[in-house]
């Protein structure tokens, strides 16, 4: 079982080309006239989504420093839930209500884009209060 711990943690560090190549994407509609900026976002958005989701294969047995100051402290951890919370509600009701509403192909497109990030973006919500059940636990005993 350590093995495929050990195996999901190191697959999980593809989301590092993935989110950069989404950022990549973003960003190319700035850096170059002739890039298309709805296609462009949306494929930014896609590979953020999938990026985002990789994450959550990580061992939150080995946390940074920046999840530490998160996920072990209760109450910051609950604001941070929240927030997280509201942005995935946020970008999936939002990529429904464009895609069902709009029959605009390039619209469309940038939906589906924003329900991908929404829907990465739970496995990263899931992940992170495991950790702090987890933490709290240990605490306990």
């Amino acid at each position: 079982m350590e093995k495929i711990i050990k195996l999901f943690h190191y697959v999980s560090f593809i989301k590092y080309p993935i989110l950069l190549l989404g950022v990549y994407f973003v960003y190319k509609p700035i850096l170059f006239e002739e890039a298309d900026f709805l296609t462009n976002t949306n494929k930014g958005l896609i590979l953020a989504g999938l990026g985002i989701g990789l994450d959550s294969l990580k061992d939150y047995n080995k946390l940074n420093w920046i999840d530490k100051k998160v996920l072990h402290k209760p109450k910051i951890a609950k604001y941070y839930f929240i927030i997280l919370g509201l942005l995935i509600a946020a970008c999936i009701l939002m990529g429904m209500f464009a895609y069902f509403s709009t029959n605009e192909n390039p619209i469309k497109e940038l939906s589906i884009g924003f329900i991908v990030f929404g829907i990465g973006t739970i496995g990263l919500l899931k992940a992170g209060i495991e950790a702090t059940k987890k933490y709290i636990e240990a605490e306990k005993q």
